[in-house]
């Protein structure tokens, strides 16, 4: 990091010393407090173009309240003030890494480390919350891990008293460990800093935020997806803390803890670490040994078995018939033998019937992942391919200048053919997927239509023409079998999209996911 122009330099009572991040709410420095000569982390809170004063007297107060909480585990505020116009607070220094640095260093922690990380947040919530103090930007940058081994929670500045509404609704938070209601603007609850917390629990165990992918794709994802199974990564992670985890992660705030207190007793519970049978307990009763056989006996009868022989191993699972990929393959072989006859027949007719089949893609393509950079770029090819194909048309039927209900008609098609292709592979909610799969169809049709007009004879009645137009174009598409092309490509895209569904073979490996680089 570059050296910053602040570091050496007084604000109110420290010496600013090093620059240790840079978040939303301001920069936060390792100083020297100069009259206690000890070390602090300094925050300053207004440094950027578009703070204002209500913006500083607004982490001011949220800074008071949180200097109100005593407990070890919380990252105690020292004070606050202005100096030159700039807002500073005073708060302690913790000799050691945060969670989110020390899991990018030295990958994720133990599955006992990073329950007792689990439980000293909790700890820390529980203080805040019995003071009416909800933290709001729980997070692996904000947990600070102690020389000692212990955790404590840092940064308060966007911290509000339960139930009271930011003004205009606004969301605020980390968008990888925020929850759904908070992403929406609810008024503050404590259990939003149960859901956050159930997100930095599950990056320490797995180095990975819940949800990954730009902004409002992990907020839909809240809001939507379901929980991720902490198990697929750490297997080792027992029945009863995973259970656990989906329950912080629900999107019902009524299935999580009511708040840290709550939580912070269902984590103190030992057998979160132990995996037990149906009894509930963690310990195995076995059968009593037989008694040795009489001396007597022992020329009669074999000596037996004190304990049962190993079970055999299960039978190998039969293979599967074959992949999805395999499959796929197959069904592309196929599909590109059966195209050679119908092909060999192609009129220019067809370029105009392929603009509207790649205009409607958004109809398919929209189902299952369809924020995936290859279903996003896929889309994009087949829209600005379906446009190509109308203006190829165009160029080899079009007759003289096109009129102005032509071009209205064409910019209207590019205009709608273009949002729902947009909408559907980068639109976050389900309604703008809605929107693509109407304007899909819409964007076919405006673009069939003007270059059907713009291929039309000069008639007083643009109506007329464009209607006998289109029925000689059909007419010559059905003649040349242009019905089996256009319907094996129809029925092709279908079985395709069909095989998304298919189970394969195997554990599904998870998903890389970006951390979360905010401070």
């Amino acid at each position: 990091m570059a050296e910053d122009p602040l570091v050496g330099t007084v604000v109110g009572p420290c010496r600013l010393e090093r620059l240790l991040g840079v978040g939303g709410m301001g920069r936060v420095y390792k100083a020297r407090h100069l009259a206690l000569d000890r070390d602090v982390a300094v925050k300053l809170v207004d440094r950027g173009a578009s703070a204002g004063a209500a913006a500083r007297e607004a982490a001011f107060a949220e800074a008071r309240a949180a200097a109100k909480l005593e407990d070890p585990r919380i990252v105690a505020i020292h004070e606050v003030g202005e100096d030159r116009g700039v807002g500073y607070i005073v708060m302690q220094w913790v000799e050691g890494d945060s969670l989110e640095s020390r899991v990018r260093r030295d990958g994720p922690l133990s599955v006992e480390r990073a329950l007792a990380v689990a439980r000293d947040v909790a700890g820390a919530l529980a203080a805040a919350h019995a003071a009416g103090v909800v933290h709001r930007d729980v997070k692996p940058a904000n947990v600070l891990l102690d020389a000692r081994g212990g955790a404590k929670l840092a940064d308060f500045g966007l911290a509000a008293g339960a139930g009271r509404a930011d003004a205009g609704g606004e969301s605020v938070g980390s968008f990888h460990f925020m929850p759904p209601e908070q992403g929406w603007g609810a008024p503050p609850d404590p259990r939003m800093d149960v859901y956050a917390l159930g997100g930095t629990w599950y990056f320490a165990l797995t180095g990975l935020a819940p949800f990954s992918g730009a902004p409002g794709d992990v907020v839909v994802a809240h809001r939507e997806a379901p929980p991720p199974d902490v198990r697929r990564a750490r297997p080792e992670v027992s029945t009863r803390a995973a259970a656990l985890l989906r329950r912080l992660l629900d999107k019902d705030p009524s299935g999580r803890p009511a708040d840290g207190a709550a939580l912070a007793a269902e984590l103190a519970d030992p057998g979160l670490l132990l995996d037990v049978d149906d009894s509930g307990s963690p310990l195995r009763l076995l059968a009593p040994a037989e008694p040795a056989a009489a001396a007597g006996d022992i020329a009669s009868e074999p000596p037996r078995e004190r304990y049962a022989p190993p079970p055999s191993p299960p039978a190998p699972a039969a293979s599967a018939l074959g992949s999805r990929a395999s499959f796929q393959a197959i069904l592309v072989t196929l599909c590109a033998t059966a195209a050679v006859w119908p092909w060999r027949r192609a009129v220019v007719e067809d370029w105009l019937a392929a603009g509207v089949v790649g205009a409607c893609a958004p109809l398919l393509l929209g189902f299952g992942d369809r924020f995936g950079a290859g279903r996003r770029a896929l889309g994009a090819v087949l829209w600005l391919g379906s446009t190509a194909c109308a203006a190829q048309f165009v160029l080899k039927r079009g007759r003289g200048d096109p009129g102005l209900e032509t071009l209205i008609a064409a910019a209207f098609g590019l205009l709608t053919g273009g949002a729902g292709a947009y909408l559907a592979y980068w639109g976050a909610d389900r309604e703008e997927l809605l929107w693509a799969r109407l304007l899909a169809p819409a964007g076919a049709a405006l673009t069939a239509v003007s270059a059907l007009a713009w291929a039309a004879p000069e008639s007083p009645d643009w109506s007329v023409a464009l209607r006998a137009e289109a029925a000689g174009t059909w007419r010559i598409l059905i003649d040349t079998g242009a019905g089996w092309r256009w319907g094996g490509v129809v029925a092709f895209a279908v079985a395709l999209t069909a095989t998304r569904g298919l189970r394969t073979t195997g554990q599904a490996k998870p998903k890389d996911r970006r951390l979360n680089w905010t401070s």
